[in-house]
């Protein structure tokens, strides 16, 4: 599989730090060093109700550069960039009337599942991002000036509009199967310290995040046979998220 960033000239939406991610080397041998690195870099953000996102208006440290979107010459992010940085005390939410937002308040707009995240592809977003890796929505692009691809979470139409195959077809499977609870809803890409927002390649896998029951076999492997994706699934169950992907194999024959 190649890997999915490129890079390019500075856009003037972007910051011209490269990729260092603070969660990678830490996050898996000592849980608590990243939450204790970012005490001396809080980030702010301000959140805008009918866009369902914070607008950043302190920002600090190295982590923006594979975080948020670049809007209008301004820096917003979603619900579930916004929690992530909240639990790891790495930025402040706040109301238009300058109230602080506790972590319990932004939990409650995930669960409610209102602005395009629910718990469970919380799980599967905290669970990659402190891996390291590089997540974006499908239906969001980077930068204004980056509009490479579109695949909407909210319904099941997916356009290309850049040079990744293969996203249309997946709306037509999903529709003729009614697999509801399967769309694709994340841009991954593997860390790299040189991923550039203005130009970030095509994604490594497209992540499905699965809900009540998973699909079956069958379904996937229907899934599977359309050439040029990269699917990866999670599927969520009391708090632990789990991934998968579908491989053809052959088994030999017993003589």
């Amino acid at each position: 599989m190649e890997g999915g960033g490129g890079w390019g000239a500075k856009d003037e939406d972007e910051d011209e730090e490269h990729h260092r991610n603070p969660f990678l080397s830490n996050s898996v041998n000592k849980p608590s060093a990243s939450k204790h690195q970012f005490r001396s870099e809080v980030s702010k953000a301000l959140w805008v109700e009918e866009m369902g996102m914070g607008e950043i208006v302190e920002k600090k440290g190295s982590l923006w550069s594979t975080t948020g979107v670049a809007k209008t010459n301004k820096l917003y992010c979603h619900i579930e960039e916004i929690l992530f940085l909240a639990e790891k005390e790495a930025l402040i939410l706040t109301s238009p009337n300058d109230k602080k937002l506790s972590v319990g308040d932004i939990y409650e707009k995930v669960i409610g599942a209102k602005f395009g995240c629910s718990w469970e592809s919380f799980q599967a977003y905290k669970h990659l991002k402190s891996l390291g890796y590089i997540i974006q929505r499908c239906d969001t692009s980077w930068t204004s000036k980056n509009d490479q691809i579109f695949c909407s979470s909210n319904s099941s139409t997916c356009k290309n509009k850049g040079t990744y195959d293969g996203l249309d077809s997946i709306s037509d499977l999903l529709e003729g199967m009614r697999i509801n609870n399967l769309k694709p809803l994340y841009n991954v890409y593997l860390p790299n310290s040189k991923f550039r927002k203005s130009s970030p390649g095509d994604p490594d896998f497209l992540l499905c995040v699965l809900r009540d029951n998973p699909p079956s076999i069958s379904e996937l492997e229907n899934l599977e046979e359309c050439d040029g994706l990269r699917l990866k699934y999670c599927y969520v169950n009391n708090g632990r998220a789990s991934f998968f992907s579908m491989e053809k194999g052959s088994i030999p024959t017993l003589p």
